[in-house]
């Protein structure tokens, strides 16, 4: 591939880890429009890789529920890792909810989690993607690239040129 679009995408995907991070701290996700952000472990997770003709983001798989919402739960066991009550238990934590009525955050997380495995997210009951990465990944971001690598290549064809013709 093109020597200047592997240069591009070791320039630009850090570029859009930390565009992406920035949308979890400051994005108001629906339906209560406070961003997605807590204690930063999502956050530290988002990564990227690229190659000579290729760049991408990642991150963990509850992404898309951040995008999406999660629906209610259907049949099956757990998936691995902690179950949900427990990552609704830290994740109120980190938001430093106040709750009410003496209720515990263990309690909050079992209540919660119950909630989700009946009914889903209230993101997933409004059948409306969060955008949160739509100020992340844009047409004016993607025409940036193609500059960039457009312009390496006019410079490697100049040169090359330029190789030829004094030779």
């Amino acid at each position: 591939m093109l020597a200047s679009a592997e240069a591009t995408f070791a320039k630009s995907m850090p570029e859009l880890v930390e565009l992406t991070i920035e949308a979890l701290k400051s994005h108001p996700q629906p339906p209560y429009g406070k961003p997605a952000y807590a204690s930063g472990r999502t956050a530290q997770q988002i990564r990227e890789e690229h190659g000579d003709d290729f760049g991408q983001v990642l991150g963990p798989a509850h992404m898309q529920t951040l995008l999406t919402g999660r629906g209610p739960t259907r049949g099956g066991g757990s998936a691995g890792g902690d179950p949900l009550h427990t990552i609704l238990e830290q994740w109120a934590q980190d938001k430093g909810l106040q709750l009410r009525d003496g209720m515990t955050f263990k309690q909050f997380g079992y209540a919660a989690a119950y909630n989700i495995h009946k009914q889903g997210t209230a993101l997933y009951r409004l059948k409306q993607p969060s955008g949160l990465l739509d100020k992340v990944l844009t047409t004016d971001f993607l025409n940036t690239l193609k500059a960039r690598i457009a312009a390496g290549e006019m410079v490697a064809i100049a040169t090359e040129l330029r190789t030829v013709l004094a030779a």
